[in-house]
């Protein structure tokens, strides 16, 4: 306990400048570890950088999203869906919120495990790279069209409903 609180109290001591150069140079030596076992699991398949940071970020950014509502949303979607026998109230939009929280973590969850194979493939000179760059790319951009897409949806999801209710109001 007293060395970790030697050690932020020392980290807390630096200026701005020397905070990121130990920043840099701890996500380099992460980078460089991820790398190496890239390298040393070469030979097995299903330990691909991308579909385990994936699966690992989808499941960050669920744990994120449901710690960051006052109530569980998992909670009120199963509730709806075992006592609403007259569909008066709906989950649409809640179950918008939760694919897009675990699709937003599998992208970039993603993106940084393909950033991994590129850099392998920069360090090992493979003939991978430009697949692995424009892998990683397009990951990212597919949180963006995601994000679009599901905003578009509940767009038109809130409208439909809105002019259901006026035109109930109107009889």
């Amino acid at each position: 306990m007293t060395e970790k609180k030697n050690l932020s109290s020392a980290l807390a001591k630096r200026d701005k400048k020397e905070k990121y150069i130990i920043y840099f140079i701890g996500a380099a030596v992460l980078l460089f570890v991820l790398v190496g076992l890239k390298e040393i699991s070469q030979l097995n398949p299903y330990l691909s950088a991308p579909a385990w940071f994936g699966f690992l970020g989808a499941i960050f950014t669920l744990w994120r999203f449901c710690k960051k509502q006052t109530e569980n949303p998992f909670a009120y979607i199963f509730k709806t869906l075992r006592d609403d026998y007259v569909f008066d109230r709906y989950i649409t939009l809640q179950l918008f919120n939760i694919f897009y929280a675990a699709g937003q973590g599998l992208a970039i969850g993603a993106a940084f495990g393909f950033f991994v194979d590129w850099v392998h493939a920069l360090i090992s000179n493979s003939y991978m790279k430009g697949v692995y760059f424009s892998s990683f790319i397009i990951s990212l951009i597919s949180v963006i069209i995601l994000r679009v897409t599901i905003e578009v949806y509940s767009i038109i999801y809130k409208a439909a409903i809105e002019f259901r209710d006026y035109m109930k109001a109107k009889k």
